[in-house]
C-alpha cells in the first residue's frame, strides 16, 4: 500500500538471513530485474549505497545495520520502462536524452534524487506516482544559458518551476521521439529508443535500510 499523507513509512524489521544486499544503483537494479523476471512477490533487499539509499537518508552502518534493531523495512515503487517494445526496470529514475546541454530531455522519477541532483524535489519512493520532467518535447527546449543556470540549481531542487521545464505527476505516460534518444536507467545506459513508455508499479519492491 502506497504511503498515506502524514503517516509513517515502513516498519521496524531486519533483513532476513541470506537476503541480498545492494551497494549501488547497478546492483539494486540487477536484483530488482531478477525478481521481476521470476514473477514472484517482492522479497527484501538490503540497501547500503546508491540513489535509493541516499533518498532514505544514507543511513550509516552498512550490512551490520540491516540486521540490528534500528533497521527498517519499507515497500517502494518501481518504474516499468518499455523502450521500443523491450521491457526494462528502474528503481529511481529513467532518463532519455542525447545531451544535457542541447536538445530534448525527459526524466521519469519515482523519488527525488538522480546522483547529486534533486530532479524531482516533491517525489517520494512510495507515493504511487511518477514525476515526469521534460524539456524540448512538449515545449521549447531550454537554451544553453538556461541549462547552465538550471544545473546550478539542481542540487537543491530550485530549478522548478520553470516555463521551459514541464513537470507532471502521472501513473503512466508514453513518448515518441523525433530521433533516437539515449536511455539511462538508474544511471546506467541501456541503449537508445524512439518510442518509450514509463509506468509506475506501486509497492513492487521491498527494501531494508
Amino acid at each position: 500500500m502506497t504511503i498515506q499523507r502524514n503517516q509513517p513509512w515502513g516498519t521496524a524489521a531486519t533483513l532476513p538471513e541470506g537476503a541480498p544486499i545492494a551497494g549501488s544503483n547497478a546492483e539494486l537494479r540487477r536484483l530488482i530485474t531478477c525478481q521481476r523476471a521470476a514473477d514472484r512477490p517482492p522479497s527484501p533487499i538490503g540497501v547500503t549505497g546508491g540513489d535509493l539509499w541516499r533518498v532514505v537518508g544514507a543511513p550509516a552502518g552498512g550490512a551490520e545495520r540491516l540486521r540490528c534493531e534500528i533497521a527498517r523495512t519499507a515497500p517502494v515503487d518501481l518504474i516499468e520502462v518499455v523502450a521500443d517494445e523491450v521491457v526494462h526496470w528502474a528503481c529511481v529514475h529513467a532518463i532519455a536524452r542525447n545531451s544535457w546541454w542541447r536538445g530534448p530531455a525527459m526524466a521519469a522519477m519515482s523519488a527525488d534524487l538522480a546522483g547529486e541532483f534533486r530532479l524531482a524535489p516533491a517525489a517520494h519512493p512510495n507515493d504511487g506516482r511518477l514525476h515526469v520532467l521534460t524539456t524540448g518535447i512538449d515545449q521549447p527546449a531550454l537554451s544553453l544559458a538556461q541549462r547552465v543556470l538550471a544545473r546550478q540549481r539542481l542540487r537543491s531542487g530550485a530549478h522548478l518551476p520553470h516555463p521551459a521545464i514541464a513537470m507532471r505527476r502521472v501513473t503512466s505516460t508514453e513518448f515518441q521521439f523525433g530521433k533516437p534518444l539515449g536511455l539511462w536507467l538508474d544511471g546506467e545506459r541501456v541503449g537508445r529508443c524512439l518510442e518509450l513508455t514509463v509506468t509506475i508499479q506501486p509497492d513492487a519492491a521491498l527494501i531494508v535500510f
